[in-house]
């Protein structure tokens, strides 16, 4: 079968080829052409967008989990695009475990799992949205990653010193909680003369590959004239007498705000005082290896600033965990963020390109 006959077993179809329109992998999102055009009197079923996944390892790949982001002025009928109407089916049509990662004015993003690829080799995956979803079961976000945790309730975190800041203590009641599917992170923290933090860890780790951890997250302390964290993520190692870590945090320094990364502390401009309802998508690859990463700003959809950064972390088993620390002398901070996720993916090499777009009709 040719990816040209891929689908064409589905009656009624209006089908648009369009040339392939390379994506990438990740979050940011690239700008695509695409121009579907109604045919007579067709009213339109259900829309669809055909991805073709192909596997860059030199390996065959088993229940392996991708992504694919598009901007919404690309997408046909995006305003029919719900998120509870997205599903996803193989070539075959059998459906696929999926996930949509954010559906916003701006971009839509949707995770999915394919069963096998040939090393070297490709598969074709169609989206279907804007009908009724008949496989609400195979949304199962659990089933494509390593770890997920969207914080439907709260659970018990156990308190891990990762050595970002000595002498860590644990959240205490009611400083953690869940509210609209989000974990709220609201702590007093009081230093004498040296920091101090507090830290949960949600999970381990055994780092016998390259996993991506990300996690989206909100600050909602505004500027406090303080020097002080209200949020971090981490992956943290004992060895031997050593810590090992890597670290995504956001840090507040005599009234503004800036991006954080790692051990060696590189910071980098935050573009705005004020939390509002700007978000951000934090990653942190890890590997036996090293660690690099990046972080996504995002103001009501829109793609706003992003970062990256490279450490040299490696370990063979890591803690998870989030963190919010004051480091001036002698104050007390109120501290507040939120988290809507977490997922832990294997990392591998992909190439992700839409070959096709169009809608599914019956005429009148």
């Amino acid at each position: 079968m040719t990816r040209r006959h891929v689908f064409l077993k589905f009656a009624g179809l209006l089908f648009v080829l369009i040339s392939a329109l390379a994506l990438t992998p990740a979050f940011s999102v690239p700008s695509i052409n695409v121009n579907v055009q109604p045919i007579g009197a067709c009213t339109a079923e259900r829309y669809y967008i055909d991805v073709n996944i192909t596997n860059l390892e030199g390996r065959p790949l088993t229940n392996q989990t991708f992504n694919v982001t598009i901007p919404a002025d690309r997408i046909p009928a995006y305003s029919k695009l719900k998120a509870g109407n997205v599903y996803v089916v193989d070539e075959n049509g059998k459906p696929l475990y999926y996930w949509v990662m954010r559906k916003t004015s701006k971009v839509f993003t949707v995770f999915f799992r394919v069963p096998y690829i040939d090393a070297n080799g490709w598969k074709v995956v169609r989206i279907y949205y804007g009908s009724r979803n008949h496989y609400r079961g195979y949304r199962k976000p659990t089933n494509l990653f390593v770890y997920f945790e969207s914080f439907s309730r709260l659970k018990n975190y156990s308190h891990v010193n990762t050595g970002i800041f000595p002498n860590s203590k644990s959240f205490q009641s009611g400083e953690l909680r869940v509210s609209r599917n989000r974990l709220v992170i609201d702590s007093t923290i009081s230093t004498g003369l040296f920091p101090t933090a507090k830290e949960a860890q949600l999970t381990t780790l055994r780092i016998d590959g390259s996993y991506d951890i990300v996690f989206k997250f909100r600050r909602g302390s505004n500027a406090q004239s303080s020097n002080s964290y209200p949020f971090y993520m981490f992956v943290y190692a004992k060895v031997g007498n050593t810590n090992r870590y890597d670290y995504i945090g956001i840090h507040e320094s005599n009234s503004a705000f800036y991006f954080e990364f790692g051990d060696n502390r590189g910071r980098t401009y935050e573009t705005s005082a004020k939390a509002g309802k700007q978000y951000y998508l934090g990653r942190i690859l890890v590997s036996p290896h090293g660690s690099s990463g990046s972080v996504e700003k995002f103001s009501n959809g829109a793609l706003v600033d992003s970062y990256s950064f490279k450490n040299k972390f490696g370990s063979r088993d890591v803690s998870v965990g989030f963190g919010q620390a004051n480091a001036d002398f002698f104050t007390t901070v109120n501290l507040l963020a939120y988290v809507d996720w977490v997922y832990i993916v294997k990392h591998v090499n992909y190439d992700v390109r839409i070959v096709g777009m169009g809608a599914e009709c019956s005429c009148n």
